[in-house]
């Protein structure tokens, strides 16, 4: 459905912030899957920043599976948000090279669930005020 004449590029950003939203909460479950394999790196998605440059013109990583016991994750490169890898964790306690942190994978999963939330409320709210229009305001 076509939405530009009557919302301009809200509808748009919005329903890229959702895509974006949906890619990093199973990127982070990803990484929460993970928390406990060895030598596994975390990956954290620049959602806020992909939202801020409107377009994805950063490099962009592909992530493969480098062990059997590693939880895939797929998305098409051209839906797939800036990527890092957490090659460090300076506030690690941890000998086996894994860089997930529970406590700030939970802290992003609160975080991203919030956002993509808001993003729904503010579609249906545009969506209300579209009907309300349309039934001259009754």
């Amino acid at each position: 459905m076509k939405t530009d004449p009557l919302f301009g590029k809200t509808m748009a950003s919005l329903e890229r912030s959702m895509n974006l939203r949906s890619l990093n909460q199973k990127l982070i479950v990803s990484n929460i899957a993970n928390m406990d394999t060895p030598h596994f790196k975390a990956f954290k998605m620049m959602v806020g920043e992909e939202m801020d440059d409107g377009a994805s013109e950063g490099p962009q990583l592909q992530m493969t599976r480098t062990q059997i016991g590693h939880v895939g994750f797929s998305a098409s490169s051209s839906t797939l948000g800036r990527v890092e890898r957490v090659e460090d964790n300076a506030l690690s306690l941890r000998g086996d090279g894994n860089t997930v942190e529970l406590d700030t994978e939970m802290a992003n999963l609160a975080e991203n669930s919030l956002m993509y939330n808001t993003a729904t409320r503010i579609i249906a709210n545009k969506f209300k005020a579209l009907k309300d229009a349309i039934k001259g305001g009754q």
